[in-house]
């Protein structure tokens, strides 16, 4: 299996050509990468101020996404995609970025469009850039460019993973306090988001998830409903309000009990202004788009009323179950329920 995936990547990235508008895959990307993305700068040395910087952005491996990141080193001319395995062997893509020029040249102009954490990341990271290249210029008597420089460092995505190092450790190896001074502020992105970043953000960060259930309150009734998500943000609710108003909605967010939020709707605004949305953006949810099509067949079966038969209600159980799942409970334990149903 592995050594297969191995030659199918290498041979798609030798074969690979270019085919979306670089307009349109300029917003989508970028939507994608406020989802998954990372770019910072770090200490490759514990005991050293030399810095390292890095971009990222990466999916589980599909040819779909491959096909997607393997457009950024074409329209950049920087950069290349590579394949990983986890301890289990299983895939995954990334585009990476590492040389620091080709960073601040080509990526930070390019991604452009972020919002929140992701937007003040680049402002920090061109910061720490301007004092890195600078640094001649403070004297060695004082610890002002070392105070900044660390803080700076470690304020980037402050919900990634943690570092070899903790920020207080290295404070204390170059004499430095830990301090709030050094928080950047920076002006916010007003503008609303385009539909193809929204749909990036989706890929990245959205899902699309189903509740099919008996309770007993309903019995012998069946209950079917479908969930949509557009983005799970860590605290960036304006770029969750700035979405629903480009969809003409009223802001539903929930917050999850690992204190995500999240722009959610079900029901009547599913059917009627999320999927005609979807439909219309659909070539380009790639490795969402098998979802998509259930759900689509669902909702068909839902609006027919044929989820009110026993057939129609096991086609929707084998469409929800062709779908990776964790679900509580097996296939057959609904096939069976519906079956003992007694239908008129």
């Amino acid at each position: 299996m592995k050594f297969n995936v191995i030659a199918e990547f290498n041979n798609i990235v030798l074969s690979h050509k270019k085919c979306l508008k670089e307009n349109d895959f300029h917003q989508f990307i970028n939507g994608l990468y406020q989802a998954e993305g990372t770019m910072g700068a770090y200490f490759p040395k514990k005991d050293s101020l030399r810095l390292a910087y890095y971009f990222s952005i990466g999916q589980n491996y599909s040819l779909e996404a491959l096909d997607v990141l393997l457009n950024l080193p074409k329209i950049l001319g920087v950069g290349r995609v590579t394949l990983e395995f986890n301890e289990k062997d299983q895939p995954h893509i990334r585009y990476r970025v590492s040389n620091t020029k080709e960073i601040f040249n080509k990526i930070v102009p390019y991604f452009s469009l972020l919002y929140g954490q992701k937007r003040k990341d680049i402002s920090t990271l061109k910061r720490i850039y301007v004092l890195s290249s600078n640094s001649l210029e403070y004297t060695k008597s004082d610890n002002i460019f070392e105070c900044e420089l660390i803080h700076l460092v470690y304020c980037i995505n402050p919900w990634g993973q943690k570092r070899n190092i903790s920020l207080t450790e290295k404070l204390t190896m170059f004499n430095c306090s830990l301090s709030t001074f050094y928080n950047l502020e920076i002006e916010e992105n007003c503008n609303l988001p385009s539909k193809l970043f929204i749909i990036g953000l989706f890929l990245g960060d959205g899902s699309i998830s189903w509740v099919f259930d008996s309770p007993p309150s309903r019995w012998p009734r069946f209950h079917v409903k479908l969930i949509f998500n557009f983005a799970a943000q860590n605290s960036n609710l304006q770029l969750l309000n700035y979405i629903a108003k480009v969809m003409d909605l009223k802001p539903q967010i929930t917050r999850s009990k690992a204190g995500m939020y999240g722009l959610q709707y079900t029901g009547e605004t599913v059917f009627k202004v999320i999927m005609p949305f979807l439909t219309k953006y659909k070539n380009w949810l790639f490795w969402r788009i098998d979802k998509f099509i259930i759900a689509q067949k669902i909702i068909t079966i839902i609006k027919n009323k044929e989820h009110l038969t026993k057939d129609g209600l096991k086609s929707i159980v084998h469409l929800l179950y062709t779908i990776p799942n964790q679900y509580k409970k097996p296939k057959e334990y609904w096939i069976n329920l519906i079956d003992k149903h007694i239908w008129k």
